[in-house]
C-alpha cells in the first residue's frame, strides 16, 4: 500500500509547471522585451510618415 501511494505522490509535479508558468508570464512582461517591441512600433511609423513626405515631395517636384 505505501509503494502505491509513493507512486502517486512521485507523478504530481504541480509545482514545478506552476513555477515554469510564473516564470514565463514574467518573462513575458521583461523591460527589455516591452523596449524592443516599442521600438519596432516607433520604427516602422516613423518608416511609413518618410514614405508618405517623399511621395509629397515627389508630387510636388512633378506638378512644377
Amino acid at each position: 500500500m505505501k509503494r502505491l501511494l509513493n507512486k502517486f505522490k512521485q507523478q504530481e509535479p504541480e509545482q514545478p509547471q506552476k513555477r515554469k508558468f510564473v516564470a514565463e508570464i514574467r518573462d513575458t512582461f521583461n523591460e527589455k522585451k516591452i523596449y524592443r517591441a516599442r521600438w519596432v512600433w516607433y520604427h516602422t511609423i516613423l518608416a511609413a510618415e518618410l514614405f508618405l513626405i517623399i511621395i509629397l515631395l515627389i508630387g510636388i517636384l512633378i506638378k512644377i
